[in-house]
């Protein structure tokens, strides 16, 4: 399984590449500023953690496509549209990047102490476990910081 977001050390790996971040650093792909993706990981995190997500059966395509992302494919796709809740484009000014980043870290820091258990449905991969939340919240972050060269 891969590295996930309640295990201190994969915290610790996170966080010290989004402070590498620079609010002017290009994005490889995508629309996203860097201030606009902070706000969007920012959204999706608090999202799992405050457990504002809709619990329902998962699908067999969802169960498909969580066993591919988490066994099969390294990463996640380029380009790929998200839920629109959480699309951030034009939704928070530049210079709001400093802000956002000690957002990103307070929130990021808060999974490697969070003992509750989800119950939550992912939009692309169904009901996950906690463990699963885990792993898909590292994938979501690694997938944006690389977006960004870091």
């Amino acid at each position: 399984m891969r590295k996930n977001l309640f295990d201190a050390p994969a915290v610790d790996e996170i966080i010290a590449r989004a402070q590498r971040l620079q609010a002017t650093a290009p994005a490889r792909w995508g629309t996203m500023n860097a201030t606009e993706m902070l706000y969007h990981c920012n959204l999706a995190n608090r999202q799992i953690l405050d457990g504002d997500m809709e619990h329902k059966p998962s699908t067999l395509k969802q169960e498909l496509l969580r066993f591919l992302s988490f066994y099969i494919v390294p990463k996640f796709p380029k380009n790929r549209k998200g839920a629109a809740r959480n699309d951030t484009k034009g939704r928070i000014s530049p210079d709001q990047f400093d802000a956002q980043l000690r957002l990103f870290i307070r929130t990021v820091s808060s999974f490697a102490h969070h003992k509750k258990p989800f119950v939550l449905t992912h939009p692309a991969f169904g009901n996950l476990d906690t463990r699963q939340w885990g792993v898909a919240a590292w994938m979501h972050m690694d997938h944006h910081l690389r977006q960004f060269g870091v």
